[in-house]
């Protein structure tokens, strides 16, 4: 099997058995700069196959897989996408409000904040600006990251948060990281604990896929 959709098939069951998705989950990982391997859209992670992994350009993506496309062509710092609709994240997607820092591996993680996006990729652009992940008006997330990873991980965080938010919301008792020390949290995170970490996997997915591609032509050369 290509390494590189085994990786997506680990996450996505990762993802199933930390009950984080929903009806509509996706989930890519960026190969070379202008291709991607991506889960079919309307197959349910839980029922993935290697078959439903399938590689695109993102210059040439169809409609269906437009969102994961448009953000590695706007953020090439972006190699993984995540877009789930995890329990606890829902109702405030609905709602379209704006989660703070309540949690410090939110702050490190996903940002100081994690706002909701209109549906619609302009919208979900400029709300990703600064950040790894972002809410959708009505809908579920999308996260992103360096790595599989972290995009994963970046799922479980914000669920983490949101049910937090939720709870603390209703009992009235929601205590929210200082703005400051939350950037200041979120900047630690990204140049000295987490950087040399997502690094090696980011080196490590990124010569599966040299591979496989390599494999690929010399086959077809044959």
């Amino acid at each position: 099997m290509n390494k590189t959709v085994q990786t997506i098939l680990e996450y996505a069951q990762r993802l199933v058995d930390e009950k984080v998705v929903g009806e509509s989950d996706m989930i890519s990982l960026r190969s070379e700069l202008n291709f991607m391997y991506v889960t079919k859209a309307g197959v349910k992670l839980c029922d993935l196959t290697e078959q439903d992994v399938i590689k695109m350009n993102i210059f040439k993506a169809e409609k269906d897989y437009e969102y994961h496309a448009e953000i590695y062509k706007a953020r090439e710092d972006i190699n993984a996408i995540c877009q789930c609709y995890p329990k606890w994240v829902m109702p405030i997607a609905k709602a379209g409000v704006t989660i703070p820092a309540v949690l410090d591996d939110m702050a490190q993680i996903v940002g100081p904040t994690c706002k909701t996006s209109q549906d619609n990729i302009s919208s979900i652009i400029k709300t990703l600006k600064g950040r790894n992940s972002c809410l959708i008006k009505d809908k579920g997330c999308i996260t992103s990251g360096r790595t599989l990873d972290e995009a994963y991980t970046c799922v479980l965080v914000l669920d983490k948060a949101s049910h937090c938010f939720v709870a603390s919301s209703v009992i009235g008792a929601n205590k929210i990281i200082n703005g400051i020390e939350a950037r200041l949290m979120r900047f630690i995170y990204k140049t000295k604990y987490s950087k040399k970490n997502q690094e090696n996997l980011s080196v490590k997915e990124e010569e599966q896929s040299v591979s496989e591609d390599t494999s690929v032509k010399e086959e077809s050369e044959v």
